[in-house]
């Protein structure tokens, strides 16, 4: 080509035979993309048929965040392998967070307000983070992770769900399970500025990738999707659910588990792909394609949460009731899942990154 620098042509086709996808089109879009459509189902049940939270948060625990939360065991506690690198992180931590709610239920009740509130920003964060990590890959899949766009991208991202979680802080409800939630007193101002930042941010990255599109640069779709639907994952739950907090927190943990679930498959798959693994022979077993995929990874978590659940029903036949113990166990796991996977889950550690990535 007369003109073009060849430094620049070989770069040029390197991005273009870079793999864009984790798995393949239909699956990324459907588990990263659109899965954010979920959040709809419990905005039209309660605001438009009036169905009580508790029957959301129901099909949110079976569906969804049950199977999530075990799914870190996955990582964690069933890979011989991991099960003993981190003991403080793995066992420790997660037994003080155990100790922690434990105390605050016997002190405070199941409704305690310290709980609800921890619960309520840690989630956040921890939905947020999770959204960060996904388009990370997506950005060091197609070789952008160090250019400029990454870093608006990032900031899109965060003021995407910035703005609805100051829209829910500002005009309530400030109920999550039956408790207060203390928040912070916001002016509209603050949360009205927030807004204004992430459309003229918007404006700036559509713009950014118009021009790209002009010059003839690749522009790979799935990133700019990827960051409108975690604003909309955000916006539905934050802003749209307004009768009640509950609820919205279920719209928000449905959709996160449903990402949880595809990401850890992923990483399973690709780190497993050589075949069943001795000191993780369950797991690894699980994560072969040919064992039928996604589909009975689910089944089997799904089967390890119900454990859980039968559980709480037997302890509650000796000691408090189901709800008491319910809020002690899904709370402690919760926690527990929380920290782990901000230990876990560091895509500059190099086995991370292999096995997301590639």
């Amino acid at each position: 080509m007369v003109g073009l620098n060849p430094t620049a042509a070989t770069v040029r086709n390197s991005q273009a035979m870079r793999p864009i996808w984790m798995v393949s089109p239909a699956f990324d879009l459907t588990f990263f993309v659109f899965s954010a459509l979920v959040v709809l189902l419990p905005w039209i049940a309660v605001e438009g048929y009036g169905v009580r939270s508790q029957y959301v948060l129901a099909a949110v625990a079976i569906g969804s965040n049950g199977p999530h939360l075990v799914s870190t065991w996955t990582r964690v506690y069933l890979d011989g392998n991991e099960r003993w690198k981190r003991p403080v992180h793995y066992y420790l931590v997660p037994a003080l967070a155990i100790a922690f709610v434990a105390y605050l239920i016997v002190t405070e009740g199941r409704k305690s307000s310290v709980l609800r509130t921890v619960l309520l920003y840690w989630a956040f964060w921890h939905f947020l983070n999770q959204n960060w990590g996904i388009l990370r890959i997506y950005q060091r899949r197609a070789g952008e992770a160090d250019a400029r766009i990454a870093q608006l991208e990032r900031s899109l991202l965060w003021l995407g769900a910035l703005w609805p979680f100051m829209h829910r802080l500002f005009s309530g409800p400030h109920v999550l399970f039956g408790a207060k939630i203390y928040h912070p007193h916001l002016d509209p101002w603050m949360v009205n500025g927030v807004a204004a930042l992430l459309v003229v941010t918007a404006i700036w990255y559509v713009g950014w990738r118009l021009d790209m599109v002009r010059r003839g640069q690749r522009v790979d779709l799935v990133r700019p999707l990827f960051i409108l639907s975690s604003w909309f994952g955000f916006f539905v739950p934050f802003v749209l659910i307004k009768k009640n907090g509950s609820a919205a927190f279920g719209a928000a943990a449905a959709w996160h588990g449903i990402q949880y679930l595809a990401i850890v498959w992923v990483f399973n798959r690709n780190k497993w792909k050589g075949g069943v693994d001795p000191k993780a022979r369950a797991v690894s077993w699980l994560s072969q394609p040919r064992r039928g995929g996604w589909v009975l990874y689910f089944l089997a978590l799904l089967a390890l949460a119900g454990v859980f659940y039968g559980g709480i029903q037997l302890a509650a036949l000796f000691m408090w009731d189901a709800k008491t113990w319910g809020a002690t166990v899904w709370l402690s796991l919760t926690f527990g899942h929380y920290y782990i996977d901000g230990v876990i889950w560091k895509l500059r550690k190099p086995a991370i990154s292999k096995h997301s990535i590639t």
